[in-house]
């Protein structure tokens, strides 16, 4: 239904006939209790509209449910741009629907053009967010996803390797810096919301863009949900929800495990490395990103903390770990039988350190490199020669070209580099310069050597011009390069 602005009069009669059809008792139980005992007071509650049906849904169900609440609700909408006259009208009609409650809106636009991909929208909505909890005291917003979205997030991380924790989203409750999520709406069908609507004549706003097979999660919810549905010998949403709930009871059961063992774990400060290492490897994950956070709460890469803790836990699996960098502030270091964190004054550099073929070596900061000789032929002569090489992960190098040992540091002030196709050498300084990297990738990033001191490869570049393969090549060196963010 697109009503654009012609709203109901009795929109407020109308909410309450909805309320009449979904009841709180028809609500996700966890969302409604977090709401009904935290939310009472006189702390402002932000309500997440875009004007769909799920938004409008959401809003109207809490205005109706929560009477004397109604002074403290504040409707929340962040106007993307991307489709022109249509997000401008959308937020008109939020604007509009607002006004018909009584409630105050407050809408937010970017200040620059940005990327249109999924996560850079969701940071523009969470930086939003965050600015309301600090300007207007907001910390608790509630959302109107519903249980096609936890159908279509299954579909979206699985491919990508997810966890329990990543199959349970979106969950009816959590939590993203000091403001609470809450989804009550979690447990109902899309399907079922939009019914409902129209038997309320509740009007909602279609964004046309998510017919567009643009985005991944798009993809998803058109191409695939629909005949995952139809395939199935039961109410597939419904099993969905249940699998939903008895994962979320099974994280939890490894939360409580993890905080137990990570009191069996605790020397002071420092981890029993051998009593860690007894455990699972989920709960050492767990444990890892408990022992890691307590330090480093207030830092902004506890984004990536549990991608962290998890690296953490392979490398620990090799003898020779040492030292593992989290960012420019932390690293983790292996000390005889424990596991200590400590602050970086100073970037860990790569020591000086001799490769060898066939075998991986581990870096401060918990990249992998490996080196590898192989003959040149078919489809990888191929690939060689079409230049269809990612340079930030491998290089190709002529083996006959390449005389003794291969070696690993950090750069060296004063080293020079000429790069396949490039009109001479140049400062490595002067090459990471160019490319804007960070004064951590400057430090980091490997530089590949030959037993001659001469650099052969930096990852992100391609390999030293010398090193060109060629068709009277037989055999080539693979270099190749796994950052700790992969």
């Amino acid at each position: 239904m697109n009503h654009s602005l012609d709203l109901l009069d009795d929109l407020p009669q109308q909410a309450d006939k909805l309320l009449g059809i979904w009841p709180k008792e028809k609500w996700h139980p966890r969302a409604l209790k977090i709401l009904e005992e935290e939310c009472s007071g006189d702390q402002p509650l932000g309500i997440a509209y875009s004007g769909g049906s799920d938004s409008t849904f959401c809003l109207l169900l809490i205005f109706a449910a929560f009477p004397k609440w109604r002074k403290k609700m504040m409707v929340l909408h962040y106007n993307h741009q991307l489709r022109g006259a249509e997000s401008d009208c959308d937020e008109s009609f939020v604007s509009t629907m607002s006004r018909s409650l009584g409630l105050r809106c407050l809408i937010e636009k970017p200040s620059n053009h940005h990327k249109r991909d999924e996560n850079t929208l969701r940071m523009l909505r969470l930086e939003f967010w965050k600015k309301l909890q600090q300007k207007e005291g907001i910390n608790t917003i509630i959302q109107g996803h519903h249980l096609d979205d936890v159908a279509e997030t299954f579909l979206w991380r699985i491919p990508r390797g997810t966890s329990v924790d990543g199959l349970i989203s979106p969950k009816p409750v959590s939590k993203i810096d000091q403001t609470t999520i809450l989804r009550p709406f979690v447990c109902i069908a899309k399907d079922s919301i939009r019914e409902s609507l129209e038997n309320c004549s509740v009007p909602w706003k279609e964004d046309t863009s998510n017919q567009a097979n643009t985005y991944l999660r798009n993809k998803m919810r058109n191409m695939v949900l629909p005949h995952w549905k139809k395939a199935s010998d039961r109410d597939l949403l419904q099993g969905i929800a249940s699998t939903r709930e008895l994962l979320q009871n099974d994280s939890e059961a490894l939360e409580f495990h993890a905080l137990e063992s990570l009191q069996q774990c605790r020397s002071g400060s420092r981890l029993k490395l051998a009593t860690l290492q007894r455990l699972p490897l989920a709960t050492q994950k767990r444990v890892l990103q408990k022992w890691i956070g307590e330090y480093t709460q207030k830092d902004a890469f506890l984004d990536s903390l549990a991608t962290k803790a998890a690296q953490l836990v392979k490398l620990l699996l090799n003898a020779e770990f040492s030292v593992m960098q989290l960012s420019d502030q932390y690293f983790v270091r292996k000390k005889e039988d424990y596991l200590e964190l400590e602050a970086a004054d100073v970037m860990v550099p790569i020591p000086y350190i001799t490769t060898a073929q066939n075998c991986s070596v581990f870096l401060p900061n918990g990249s992998k490199i490996s080196t590898e000789k192989l003959i040149a032929q078919g489809d990888l002569f191929e690939k060689i020669l079409g230049k269809k090489i990612n340079p930030q992960e491998e290089a190709f190098l002529s083996a006959d070209n390449l005389k003794g040992d291969l070696f690993v540091r950090s750069r060296f002030q004063g080293d020079t580099f000429m790069p396949l196709g490039a009109p001479g050498a140049k400062k490595v300084s002067d090459w990471m310069i160019d490319r804007k990297w960070t004064e951590g990738q400057k430090v980091q990033t490997p530089v590949f050597l030959n037993s001659s001191n001469e650099i052969v490869w930096i990852p992100g570049f391609p390999p030293a011009e010398f090193t060109r393969v060629s068709t009277a090549d037989k055999w080539v060196i693979r270099l190749t390069y796994r950052h700790s963010g992969t």
